[in-house]
């Protein structure tokens, strides 16, 4: 493994898992601060590093960045890609989650996991969770009990990247918009003035609370992101506007920024009619 060097931003429990598990492998890695929509491209100094690292081969997990990926080819580096989301303009949609796919590249079987300490059906279930929720696992075969399992292991491993005091207020807050939702057809809309944003915490307070994959739109103005979650429209959403995609299916986000064509909820809400 000491050819490899991998390349992974440490934003959720998934990314968190694979870096315990390389980091127990003795796979050398570089570990980027930036939150979820990490880019290759805008990490710090990252060509300098990889070249002072000494490895051949460098795997790049969920931070896309085509320009710096073209230019470390170009200087000799075997490039592989570990992601399972689709971009605008840039598809890399897989069936299997980024965890699944890091433990099928380096063969790492069950009784590997254990060696390491690991409980493999946890292990894995991070990975499963991570592409498609809580009802991914109950689709694989884990038992009520099994879930709630792998939710725990899910807080155990952000445990040192968040503050508990936050934690604890922000899923105040989730409860808070959620209890404030408004009907809309098939959907819930719920507002989120939050700086952090509040999706995850309200996607799992709504999955268990309801017990089923319930369609919400979740305006967060802190962050400028709408997002249309648990629909089968997601795709279409996606082709006419860009955005992202994310989980298995019926999924999909965009974020407003310079440059990009204004989303609201009225210009969602028209599509959504017709």
């Amino acid at each position: 493994m000491n050819k490899f060097l991998l390349a992974i931003p440490a934003n959720d429990a998934e990314a968190v898992m694979i870096l315990r598990l390389a980091k127990a492998f003795g796979l050398p890695v570089i570990i980027s601060s930036q939150p979820h929509g990490a880019s290759l491209d805008k990490e710090p100094q990252i060509i300098e590093k990889i070249k002072k690292s000494g490895a051949k081969k460098i795997v790049i997990v969920e931070m896309p960045g085509l320009k710096t990926e073209k230019q470390l080819a170009a200087l000799g580096f075997r490039i592989k890609i570990i992601d399972h989301h689709n971009y605008l303009g840039l598809n890399r949609k897989k069936k299997l989650s980024s965890l699944e796919q890091f433990l099928k590249m380096f063969k790492i079987s069950d009784q590997k996991i254990k060696v390491l300490g690991f409980v493999p059906r946890l292990v894995r279930g991070i990975g499963i969770f991570d592409r498609g929720f809580i009802w991914a696992l109950q689709k694989e075969g884990y038992s009520k009990t099994e879930v709630k399992k792998v939710l725990l292991f899910r807080q155990k491993l952000m445990r040192p990247f968040v503050d508990s005091v936050e934690e604890k207020k922000y899923k105040r807050a989730a409860r808070a918009v959620w209890q404030q939702r408004e009907k809309w057809q098939d959907f819930f809309i719920v507002r989120d003035n939050t700086k952090k944003g509040l999706r995850p915490y309200l996607s799992l307070l709504v999955a268990l609370e309801i017990g089923r994959p319930t369609p919400l739109i979740v305006v967060e103005h802190g962050r400028n992101i709408i997002y249309v979650q648990e629909t089968n429209l997601a795709k279409k959403l996606f082709k006419k506007f860009g955005g992202f995609t994310f989980g298995e299916k019926g999924n999909w986000g965009y974020k407003n920024e310079p440059g990009k064509p204004m989303m609201t909820l009225a210009i969602l809400k028209k599509f959504l009619e017709n």
